[in-house]
């Protein structure tokens, strides 16, 4: 590649050459590939040269010199005197139309991770969580870091978007990473710190804007005063059945999953200022709901299907 630079300031001119090695540059117009200059004569002989030009313009007047001249108006980098001009502004203006190969970005995905201690629930809420996500349109994957998780009994195979004993994965824009009960540590962009209602089996809560605290197993009528952002309720036999069935339970009960997706928009968001309770006689209510006609069950298992969720037979 060979091109022509006549800047009227040979130290710009030292510096752009220095930052474009592979150029072989030319001391006249003729020969060269391209030229960039900052003078009307110099834009001359490059045209005569059949040289294609791009002019850097102090004044209007220059730029309407290079119109006549039949410069197209997107080679002409018009800079009132006035104004400060740089060797790299210069230097971009002359990149701009360079043959180059395109920037494919690799999306960075979510990384959200569920912390607890053992029988916490942290397994439970990030299944929870992650059927919400995908159910609702989101991307998602469900990291387990550990092999021995106990989703791998609640589930059956082929584990659809579900992957056991790791922290990375491909594709996906959140990743849900289950670290429950283990001392895996995670580059995450958020943490939910799950609590059971039990003190014995609570975690040290962390004060940390990256974190949002929710409590869970916690009896019908017990207020807690814990700064909570996500209160649950004690599913009971409703958490049994979904362990059993491979259908979670926010796939049956609204209300549960109406308050996982709005704390996954507060942490999407970096909203800590939130205190979300899922309501025990409404998700009853919803859970009653059982004695379904056949072709409502047959839907509800075609849901869970759908979302990645196989039910044993």
């Amino acid at each position: 590649m060979r091109g022509y630079l006549s800047l009227g300031d040979h130290h710009a001119e030292a510096w752009i050459r220095a930052m474009l090695p592979q150029v072989e540059w030319v001391e006249a117009p003729q020969g060269a590939e391209w030229a960039l200059v900052t003078q009307i004569a110099a834009a001359k002989a490059a045209l005569q040269a059949q040289v294609p030009v791009k002019l850097v313009a102090g004044t209007q007047r220059i730029v309407k010199k290079a119109r006549q001249l039949g410069i197209p108006e997107e080679r002409i980098l018009a800079v009132p005197m006035q104004d400060r001009l740089t060797a790299s502004q210069v230097l971009a203006f002359l990149l701009r139309d360079f043959e180059s190969p395109p920037v494919r970005c690799k999306p960075v995905p979510f990384r959200l991770q569920i912390v607890s201690s053992r029988q916490a629930g942290g397994t439970f809420m990030a299944w929870n969580l992650f059927h919400v996500l995908v159910s609702r349109g989101v991307k998602a994957k469900l990291l387990s870091a550990s092999s021995a998780s106990p989703l791998a009994t609640w589930v059956s195979p082929p584990y659809r978007d579900i992957v056991f004993g790791t922290t990375e994965t491909e594709g996906g824009e959140v990743w849900v990473i289950d670290t429950s009960d283990t001392n895996v540590v995670v580059d995450a962009d958020a943490v939910i710190l799950v609590q059971d209602c039990d003190p014995a089996k609570a975690l040290p809560i962390m004060r940390d804007d990256n974190y949002w605290l929710v409590i869970n197993r916690v009896p019908m009528g017990l207020e807690v005063e814990s700064a909570a952002h996500l209160i649950v309720p004690d599913f009971g036999a409703a958490a049994y059945e979904a362990m059993t069935t491979g259908v979670p339970v926010a796939a049956q009960h609204a209300s549960f999953a109406s308050a996982l997706w709005e704390l996954w928009l507060a942490m999407d968001e970096d909203v800590h200022d939130i205190r979300l309770e899922v309501d025990l006689q409404v998700a009853n209510q919803e859970g009653s709901q059982e004695a379904f006609p056949d072709e409502q069950r047959a839907s509800r298992e075609h849901e869970a299907e759908v979302v990645g969720f196989v039910l044993d037979e």
